[in-house]
């Protein structure tokens, strides 16, 4: 049987009027966020990526294993084997640890919880109005993070307790590639995650902690914290752990004191890249510059989607005045849908063509005077074929 609850509400065309109007002014600000955005990201993308070639021009290739004072404070890069002497612990068990090499260790926790799923279906109503029909369905699952149950519509027989012990992770302090260390919180986010072998003590210690009036057994490389029924109930828990170890990395950045730290460049931006393998400087930076463009493409992405939502929000008046009669309605929002979009390509390519031009003024400068050209261009060639039009016997001659 689906266990589900239905809520049926109203909203008058007074209401949504005055709704749409406090719409507008969030849509302004939506609007007004974007262009910002668009603009701020331009000039981000031109100082990273001469940041970035600065780098490249400068950077030094040494041998990790002897690197002498008289790099002190420049941009070096190396390649080698990671050496770690230390183990990386779990902060809540002691005796859970990652194997000797390993860089970080990751406890991941999830708990069997009610989980609320909502359907909505809005009719429009003569008059203005609209009735939205909306059914929450509520269903059991496992869940990393905690689900609050107090922010169901029903929550009454969907309560969730709260989590037994959070998701987490430990990093190592520090590793070395030859006499040069790294900070450990750089390399945490390198290498293969493998599972980790729990044994009986690793058990012993979890129920101790959380397991207290609950069963506590073993399923593989997983602790089970449960009631003591034959199925999941809510409030289970399965602990489990991970660990990261790479052998080899590469690495770039500023030599300090033995150390390897961000460089600063020119135009006070930060360099420092380190991934597992055995990669040149040129690949690295080159990796760079391309992460570099997709990013601000994915800026530019979502500023556009912000502005045409703002923009939607600002017109969405017209819709809801026209909703006296659903058709109507629906026709005004799709010619504002259209408008809309017109007005957000318009201005963000404005926006990013200033930008261009503000950080990039001689490259901007070439783009505008080739657009003249060509627009020049098109005049010329449409007033001769014009002309071409009105005098035929030239035509033919």
């Amino acid at each position: 049987m689906n266990d589900q609850f239905t809520e049926t509400t109203s909203k008058s065309w007074f209401a949504r009027i005055k709704s749409a109007l406090s719409g507008i002014l969030f849509g302004i600000a939506l609007v007004i966020g974007a262009c910002i955005a668009l603009f701020w990201n331009e000039g981000r993308a031109v100082k990273t990526a001469n940041s970035l070639e600065e780098g490249a021009g400068i950077v030094q290739t040494v041998d990790p294993q002897s690197v002498g004072t008289d790099l002190e404070g420049k941009l070096i890069h190396f390649a080698g084997d990671l050496k770690i002497t230390d183990r990386v612990s779990d902060q809540k068990f002691n005796s859970i640890s990652a194997p000797a090499g390993a860089v970080k260790l990751v406890r991941s926790v999830e708990m069997y919880q009610w989980k609320q799923t909502s359907k909505s279906e809005t009719r429009k109503k003569l008059g203005g109005g609209e009735e939205t029909v909306t059914t929450y369905s509520y269903s059991k699952e496992w869940s990393n993070s905690a689900i609050d149950s107090s922010r169901f519509k029903q929550p009454d027989g969907h309560e969730n307790p709260p989590m037994l012990i959070e998701r987490g992770s430990a990093n190592i302090g520090s590793a070395s590639v030859g006499s040069v260390k790294i900070d450990g919180a750089r390399l945490s986010s390198l290498g293969k995650s493998e599972p980790l072998d729990l044994t009986e003590a690793n058990r012993q210690e979890v129920k101790e902690q959380l397991g207290i009036g609950k069963k506590v057994v073993m399923q593989g490389n997983t602790i089970m914290i449960s009631g003591y029924g034959a199925g999941p109930s809510i409030g289970d828990t399965r602990i489990s752990f991970s660990y990261t170890s790479p052998t080899k990395v590469s690495a770039i950045g500023a030599y300090n004191s033995g150390e390897l730290k961000s460089y600063k460049t020119s135009n006070d931006r930060s360099i420092f890249m380190v991934q597992s393998g055995n990669a040149d400087a040129k690949t690295m930076f080159d990796a760079a510059l391309s992460s570099n463009t997709t990013f601000t493409w994915i800026i530019r992405a979502a500023g556009f989607m912000a502005m045409f939502v703002g923009f939607k929000m600002i017109f969405s008046i017209a819709g809801v005045l026209g909703d006296v009669i659903p058709f109507i309605g629906n026709v005004f929002r799709f010619a504002t849908g259209l408008a809309a979009l017109a007005l957000t390509a318009i201005i963000s390519t404005v926006i990013i063509g200033t930008a261009w031009i503000y950080y990039r003024p001689v490259l901007g400068m070439i783009i505008i005077g080739v657009g003249l050209l060509i627009a020049i261009a098109a005049l010329f060639l449409g007033k001769k074929k014009a002309a071409s039009t009105d005098n035929p016997q030239t035509a033919a001659a």
